[in-house]
């Protein structure tokens, strides 16, 4: 079948002829990315067949784009690669990425959610996880979370530190309820510049039994497993030493008379960034779920064995979303130094790479991927800061203003992180399938809700006053100088204005 889009009903013209589409260009391509990401002949970019033009026009820039079908692939990916072992469990990690519609997959894809605070185990229920499908881990917890999240019936409250064994205890005596639990523990690893032993999570491993045994003695409180944090692990090793540790501690529960149901071994499976190599979790499967089968058997738990669950959250985002910028000036500096200003920036678009000063991120020309790269470019954001700079040296073809740039591998974290400095607004998300129908999952930032905190309290503007900018910068300006100031329904779906 000829591939051409066929006209308008009634229509004269032609059948105009879809572009053919294929691989990016062998200079910047990642088989991460081989899925979603194509090119046409002309060197112009499309994510599920969807241009990068065609969404600036709709939406603006800066703006976050997800691949459906990545993030779908990935949670099944991750659940067949632990398949051998029957109990197995992923809990996808709010923190990460806590937007309501990749919630919404997350449940979809068969997993549970692990919340890092009240406001997190609010927006499950809103994604209509079931409370005992929740998990609430944090380091701080008040009375009134636990009352919270135990009246709820979340499946369990993870312990940072014994402190809080007594304090979730006293909740349950009030309520009169036993509420379960797991232990979060700090094996104290340390293996090939991976070391937990700075590591803020977790009760350290010297103090674990006195915690198994203060929380065993306390009738208002069920022990019911044991969880580990990796942070960020370079190597599946980790996983081995933790799950031994947290495997002989759920032995010495349970002849304490605890039921372990759950080993939680946590996330931290490793982001892939640029050419940078890191370990997959195939390179675990089998491997480990043997090596886990003989520790429920070595110490006593093969009979009734434990849950195993992960929490991988970079893994399955990370790769699935990018952002796209544009070029708003080009300047050439002494030494021969090429620079670019963009539309986006470290504080309010990518501050991933504020918090990793090493991280790397690629940087695509997302309408000249066909022409040669000539300079090495410094890629600055548009804020009021020194530090605002998303990448350097990257070698692209001559920039202009006005260009269309996408970063790559900025699905996890960077949304969540970032900040309304400079009191500029945040942007919008894209969601796309695989046949290309695009969902506004989240519109770009209003004024009225940055600044309501203040107003609420300060009194200082009228109810109209706000209102009154509303209106003047919500023009669309294109109507404005043709004669007409109808406003256009787009610019209410993507945030435009107030």
């Amino acid at each position: 079948m000829e591939n051409t889009v066929p006209p308008l009903p009634g229509s004269t013209r032609k059948p105009r002829r879809k572009k053919e589409l294929h691989s990016i260009d062998k200079r910047y391509f990642r088989s991460r990315w081989k899925s979603f990401l194509k090119q046409d002949d002309d060197g112009q970019l499309y994510v599920h067949g969807v241009s990068m033009q065609e969404l600036e026009r709709k939406f603006g820039t800066p703006l976050y784009i997800f691949s459906e079908e990545e993030i779908r692939s990935r949670f099944k990916r991750m659940l067949n690669v632990f398949s051998a072992y029957p109990k197995i469990r992923l809990q996808y990690p709010c923190k990460i990425n806590s937007n309501l519609e990749v919630l919404r997959m997350a449940r979809e894809e068969g997993c549970d959610l692990d919340a890092s605070s009240v406001g997190e185990i609010i927006l499950g229920l809103l994604a209509d996880f079931e409370p005992k499908d929740i998990s609430f881990t944090n380091l701080h917890k008040t009375e009134q979370d636990i009352f919270f999240a135990a009246q709820l019936g979340v499946r369990y409250i993870t312990v940072d530190y014994i402190e809080e064994i007594k304090k979730i205890h006293e909740v349950g005596r009030k309520l009169g309820k036993q509420i379960d639990i797991m232990i979060r523990i700090n094996p104290l690893l340390e293996w090939r510049g991976y070391s937990t032993c700075m590591h803020k999570y977790g009760i350290p491993l010297d103090e674990a039994k006195e915690a198994i045994d203060i929380a065993t003695r306390r009738s208002h409180i069920n022990l019911c497993g044991f969880h580990f944090h990796g942070g960020y692990i370079n190597s599946p090793k980790p996983y081995y030493e933790a799950a031994r540790v947290l495997c002989e501690l759920a032995g010495y529960s349970r002849q304490k008379g605890n039921r372990v149901e759950i080993i939680d071994l946590g996330g931290g499976f490793p982001r892939e960034t640029m050419a940078k190599k890191v370990f997959q979790p195939e390179q675990m499967g089998d491997r480990f779920v043997n090596h886990f089968q003989e520790l429920l058997e070595e110490f006593g738990l093969a009979d009734d064995p434990p849950e195993l669950v992960f929490e991988p959250g970079k893994f399955i985002l990370s790769a699935a979303g990018m952002g796209l910028m544009k070029v708003i000036s080009r300047k050439y500096l002494p030494k021969d130094q090429h620079l670019v200003v963009t539309d986006g920036s470290t504080y309010g678009f990518v501050p991933d790479v504020l918090f990793d000063k090493k991280l790397q991120l690629d940087v695509l020309p997302a309408e000249r991927m066909n022409a040669p790269r000539i300079y090495d470019y410094a890629i600055a954001g548009n804020t009021c800061d020194h530090w605002d700079i998303i990448a350097n040296k990257r070698k692209l073809p001559k920039l202009e203003e006005d260009d269309l740039m996408m970063i790559m591998d900025i699905g996890a974290y960077s949304h969540v992180l970032a900040s309304n400095f400079n009191n500029m607004k945040r942007a919008p998300i894209v969601l796309i399938d695989e046949s290309g129908r695009i969902k506004l999952i989240r519109r770009r930032d209003r004024y009225s809700e940055m600044f309501a905190p203040e107003l609420d309290v300060l009194k200082i503007a009228d109810p109209y006053e706000l209102q009154r900018y509303y209106h003047l910068a919500r023009k669309n300006l294109n109507k404005v100088w043709n004669g007409s100031e109808k406003m256009e329904e787009e610019h209410d779906r993507a945030g435009i204005g107030f």
